[in-house]
């Protein structure tokens, strides 16, 4: 039994030893011939399209996305309160400024200005007056004034004949002392008239004002579209469109908390603000062209100018404001609609442009494939403007490169190329619509 288990595993071991030589054989054989395959695949060229770097004129632009915003946008609200008995302007509605938009109920305001006229008339009839009088009034003209200093003249010639017969012993002091106080006592009138006059002006004023403002609160019941005080670029003039309405006929409006009635935008220029990268902010400046598109018109652009640049930096997105304004007198834009934008901040003269399909990204690196001595060469690059179909780039190309644009996915940094004619599109036929 010993000697029959030693022969067994000698056995093992060498039929072990014999299957790895198998394996090491087999296995050269096949780097062998991916050996000889490569060297096959190297030898034969790679078929790719090429197209010749252009030299054109761009314009370097900075690409933003934002919000269109009316140039004014005015909610309007009454001062006074009242039921609601004209509305006459919806959602949609075209108004000038100074259009009435809304009326409250004046009866109780009316009523306040019948009652202050009441009063002011009152407080006119005590200084004989129908008329409330103007800044150059004169006090002595009131009867009450005129009465009073009359009296006083009296007393006081009444004491100076007393006096005079006093210093010729020829009247007695108890007649002089009657007279000196009839006329300290006529004194002492004439100055409460003039007070009382006064007095009675600023009741006359008082009740004016009080008539003002009566007529204030009764005009007030009628809201008014304000006038803007700041033109609207380039007419100067222009109207609001009704945004919403936020009331109807019948119903209560209040004062306190104020109950907002309408709001109304300018929309024939709106205001673009967009947030540029702090990078851009020495090349950024007031009246640049910015072309902006929105979703709604795919294929038109509408022009705008720079109108504003914020002069602070947001320490959170390390950007800055800056406001256009976009012409709409056409009203095909829309106030809150979201646009893509393109602030131009320059131009440049022969700067060298590939198509779009020759760029390739791989882990961070910008590069391009240029043709020389039928080999390709790898070139790095930096990404400048895009236009349709092409765009700029800067770094080690020249302007008489050739680079390929289709079978770049094969190439590698000296890899054999041959060029061939780029494959053209059947035309497709035309199908019926579907029934």
């Amino acid at each position: 039994m010993l000697k029959r288990g030693w022969v067994l595993r000698h056995f093992a071991v060498a039929c072990l030893g014999l299957g790895g030589v198998c394996i090491a054989s087999c296995l050269g054989c096949n780097a062998k011939k991916v050996k000889i395959q490569t060297v096959q695949e190297e030898a034969i060229p790679v078929p790719v399209t090429v197209a010749a770097v252009e030299v054109r004129d761009v314009q370097r632009r900075v690409s933003v996305v934002g919000s269109l915003r009316g140039f004014e946008q005015v909610t309007v609200t009454p001062k006074v309160e009242g039921r609601v008995v004209f509305a006459g302007f919806d959602v949609g509605d075209r108004i000038p400024p100074g259009t009435t938009l809304l009326e409250l109920d004046d009866t109780d305001y009316q009523l306040s200005v019948d009652e202050a006229q009441q009063m002011l008339e009152q407080e006119l009839s005590r200084l004989d007056l129908t008329e409330p009088p103007t800044s150059e009034f004169d006090i002595e003209q009131l009867p009450s004034v005129q009465s009073a200093r009359l009296l006083w003249e009296n007393a006081e010639r009444q004491f100076e004949r007393q006096k005079k017969l006093s210093e010729a012993k020829a009247g007695d002091q108890r007649s002089l002392e009657q007279a000196e106080t009839d006329l300290k006592v006529a004194d002492a009138a004439l100055r409460q008239a003039r007070i009382n006059a006064r007095t009675n002006l600023s009741a006359v004023k008082h009740r004016e004002t009080m008539l003002s403002l009566a007529l204030q609160k009764l005009s007030e019941t009628k809201v008014i579209a304000p006038v803007l005080s700041t033109p609207v670029p380039p007419a100067g003039v222009s109207e609001f469109v009704v945004s919403q309405r936020m009331t109807s006929v019948g119903e209560m409006v209040r004062a306190f908390p104020s109950t907002p009635v309408y709001e109304l935008i300018v929309d024939d220029v709106l205001k673009l603000h967009v947030m540029v990268p702090e990078r851009y902010l020495s090349q950024v400046d007031l009246g640049m062209d910015v072309e902006v598109r929105v979703e709604a018109y795919p294929d038109e652009v509408f022009p705008g100018k720079v109108a504003r640049i914020s002069p602070v930096i947001d320490p959170q997105s390390r950007s800055f404001d800056v406001e256009a304004h976009v012409p709409n007198q056409e009203h095909r834009l829309r106030h809150g609609g979201f646009v893509k934008a393109e602030v131009v901040v320059g131009t440049a003269d022969k700067a060298m442009t590939v198509p779009l399909e020759c760029v390739t990204r791989f882990a961070g690196v910008v590069k391009v494939f240029r043709v020389r001595d039928d080999k390709a060469e790898e070139v790095e690059i930096a990404i400048g403007t895009q236009g349709s179909g092409w765009v700029e780039v800067t770094g080690g190309l020249d302007p008489n490169d050739i680079v390929v644009t289709s079978g770049q996915s094969k190439l590698a940094n000296g890899t054999r190329v041959t060029i061939r004619e780029p494959m053209t599109t059947a035309p497709k036929s035309e199908s019926s619509p579907t029934q």
